[in-house]
């Protein structure tokens, strides 16, 4: 019995799916369900039931969860013990920042790492989503966040939530468009980001619907920036819906009412999710962002509750 099986047996129990445990892997999912097949004829019992919604383990996979955790976890110490004795890059990990660090919960994710694995050297770094696979590439990074789902060659996209994003309009252009009316959005000055950008990729998606682009005038990379531009009434912007809210708190903004998704994702090599001290990382991201996808559910709605009783 080969420590491959017991990876493939891991990643699927983890994944409750054999897509995405085969897309972690970077195994196709042929390859994935004949080491399982294999593994399962080995111990001479099912260690899955195959569902319609998923994969599910059998009493037998469950009792044997732990073990193959355990086997698993000491080849890893080995290997990494081994890593220790010729460089400290065994427990380093450099995380790729797309976004505001606050948004990402950047110091939650340092607390929980720490307490989960305390001998990770865990460092943020700033990023760009278009550069990630690059940097992963390289080496400059182990995991990066970033929004859009890419499927770039050798880099898997993990989703970790549902990011909302509004089109803020200055202030001073709040009675040239009315609800509804894409074609005269369109058509105010728009800053925007690089190409394939993905929140302008959500933008142009639901205005192909109207027969109508946006006019493009004002370009950066920048968040912030593109905040400031709006503020100072330059353009029209897609913006987290966080930044956008704050510009109406502001009386610098107005919100187009449609609210727009794109995913944010944590990157990294295809293949490298199950290895220290990604996979602490893995299941930390997971842990804070389950939670924090729920406030910021809540947070919406009482946002538009508010707007409701102000229209009333």
């Amino acid at each position: 019995m080969d420590l491959r099986k017991l990876e493939c047996f891991l990643a699927i129990a983890f994944e409750g799916n054999l897509t995405r445990a085969a897309e972690t892997l970077y195994l196709s999912q042929s390859a994935l369900s004949g080491q399982i097949k294999q593994l399962e004829e080995e111990l001479e019992f099912p260690l899955f039931e195959r569902r319609a919604r998923g994969m599910a383990l059998t009493s037998e996979g469950e009792a044997l969860l732990p073990y193959a955790r355990s086997a698993i976890q000491a080849m890893e110490e080995f290997r990494a013990r081994a890593a220790s004795l010729k460089s400290a890059e065994s427990t380093r990990l450099v995380v790729g920042l797309n976004t505001d660090p606050a948004f990402l919960r950047m110091a939650e994710l340092s607390r929980r790492m720490r307490a989960v694995l305390p001998e990770a050297q865990l460092s943020f770094i700033v990023s760009q989503s278009r550069y990630t696979a690059d940097a992963l590439r390289s080496g400059e990074m182990g995991a990066g966040f970033r929004f859009g789902m890419w499927g770039e060659e050798g880099v898997h996209d993990e989703h970790i939530a549902q990011v909302a994003l509004r089109i803020a309009i200055p202030i001073k252009w709040a009675d040239r468009v009315e609800p509804g009316d894409w074609k005269g959005l369109a058509a105010l000055p728009w800053i925007h980001s690089f190409w394939g950008c993905p929140f302008h990729l959500a933008v142009r998606e639901r205005m192909s619907a109207h027969g109508v682009e946006p006019n493009q005038v004002e370009q950066t990379q920048d968040e912030n920036i593109m905040r400031e531009l709006v503020a100072e009434g330059m353009g029209v912007a897609v913006l987290r819906e966080e930044d956008a809210s704050r510009l109406v708190n502001e009386e610098r903004a107005v919100l187009w009412p449609d609210t727009l998704q794109v995913p944010l994702c944590l990157s990294y090599p295809a293949g490298a999710g199950y290895r220290s001290p990604l996979r602490e990382f893995r299941d930390v991201v997971r842990t804070v962002w389950s939670g924090a996808e729920d406030l910021m559910q809540n947070s919406r709605k009482q946002r538009r509750a508010e707007t409701s009783a102000l229209e009333q």
